[in-house]
């Protein structure tokens, strides 16, 4: 039974940033564990429906000035918005200059971890050996939470092909077909546009109001837009941001989309150029939420009834650690996820959650911040603060406040304010990487 002073769950772009910052803190036992073949979590694409990949037409949503890492800078080629197969290649740069690989076991599944009689963790799985049964003084999650896909029981009764878009790869199979795409957010969105140049018809079903908010706002892509707003009150961050969108978009109704209620940094907006022309190309239709299925035959809550030949769910996913135990870490149907900045449990002081975060923004540039923070505190140069309880309890109360109350925002951040405040709580530990000379890559 092998020993490390940290395990790491995950090789996507979040588990290579923690190990890379466990690595620059000066920790060398450093074990990960990637259930796949290589690295690069959902952004390794696949073919096979079984396994959560990205779709073959993905690219990023947010841009790459504000996608890349910190002492990685993403090569002057890439466009705005780089494409999957992109995305991919600069994660294998950033391993390989980084020298990650030699602490990640790919093929290496994590069944079962458990926290053992001394505290520590005792990490169970299979990997290309057969079976290993590994111990641990630390514990670090980069899972993510696009894992556990979330399906509808509304069209349980429908006769055609139904899956969730987890499982969706490309628009092949639907050429000519009748199609109703399920989900607001954005791979609902990118999904029904793509559908809408092959499908003989597309239909976009929303449970409820969403901000869908253009790639590209006065020529340049709107996350650096909205970046050059943080110097202003949060106040006038939010009139701006609906006054610039009211400007570029004008109001839903033109497209027939209900206005929502909630500001757009108040929810977690759909960022898509390409739908909105659809729609007002008729080339998707905009439906309500769906109230039942019968056959081929979808109903609506405005009554509305149509015949459809496949149906795509892009309903989210829910927060799912299958290797820990029933009941530990159970988020899957909560509002709240009590972790200090989304990273510490209050009980457990050992255990980490890095990339559990939804942010207006990049993942993983984010995950990079907390990962520092965590390694920061495993070298035992940061500390915790005492009243950490207290501390969760008034995230919570503040992201209430914040961000509208539902399972999809329960994990909401705002990029530029999580990263002020990450950057906040880690202090002057250690050299910056912004300060450091940018390495290209390749």
């Amino acid at each position: 039974m092998a020993h490390s002073e940290v395990c790491v769950i995950g090789a996507g772009p979040c588990g290579l940033t923690t190990v890379k910052n466990l690595v620059q803190a000066g920790i060398a036992d450093i074990k990960c564990h990637e259930a796949q073949r290589e690295i690069g979590g959902i952004w390794a694409y696949s073919p096979d429906p079984a396994r959560v990949s990205v779709y073959d037409a993905a690219h990023t949503i947010s841009s790459k000035q504000l996608s890349q890492f910190r002492d990685f800078p993403m090569p002057d080629a890439y466009p705005d918005f780089p494409s999957h197969r992109q995305v991919l290649a600069y994660m294998r740069a950033y391993a390989e200059h980084f020298a990650l690989e030699r602490h990640i076991g790919l093929g290496s599944r994590v069944t079962r971890a458990r926290r053992g009689t001394d505290g520590g963790w005792v990490i169970e799985g299979e990997d290309r050996n057969g079976p290993f049964r590994d111990t641990a003084s630390h514990l670090i999650v980069c899972s993510g939470h696009h894992r556990e896909a979330e399906m509808p029981q509304n069209t349980a009764d429908f006769s055609g092909n139904r899956i969730h878009s987890a499982a969706f790869r490309t628009t092949e199979a639907y050429k000519g077909k009748r199609v109703l795409v399920v989900g607001g957010g954005n791979s609902a969105c990118d999904i029904a546009a793509a559908l809408a140049r092959v499908a003989a018809h597309v239909s976009l079903s929303m449970r409820s109001p969403q901000h869908i908010i253009p790639k590209l706002m006065f020529g340049r892509p709107v996350d650096t837009q909205y970046a050059k707003l943080q110097r202003f009150p949060a106040f006038l961050r939010r009139l701006f941001v609906a006054f610039g969108l009211r400007l570029t978009v004008g109001p839903y109704r033109k497209y027939g989309l209900a206005e929502p209620e909630a500001s757009p940094v108040g929810m977690h907006p759909t960022l898509n150029s390409d739908i909105l022309d659809q729609f007002r190309h008729g080339r998707v239709t905009p439906r309500p939420d769906v109230a039942g299925a019968d056959g081929e035959i979808v109903r609506f809550v405005d009554g509305a009834a149509e015949r459809f030949d496949a149906i795509v769910h892009a309903t989210g996913y829910r927060i799912d650690f299958p290797f820990f135990e029933d009941g530990f870490c159970d988020w899957s149907n909560t509002l709240e996820v009590p972790l200090y900045l989304k990273i510490l449990p209050e009980d457990v002081d050992n255990l980490y959650f890095v990339g559990l975060i939804q942010p207006i923004g990049c993942i993983w540039a984010l995950a990079d911040r907390q990962a520092e923070l965590v390694a920061e505190k495993i070298a035992g140069r940061w500390r915790p603060p005492a009243d950490l309880g207290r501390r969760i309890r008034d995230e919570i109360a503040r992201d209430r406040r914040r961000f509208v109350n539902s399972r999809r925002h329960a994990i909401e951040v705002d990029f530029h304010e999580y990263k002020r405040e990450i950057g906040r709580a880690i202090g002057p530990t250690r050299p910056q990487a912004e300060n450091r000379r940018p390495v290209a890559a390749p």
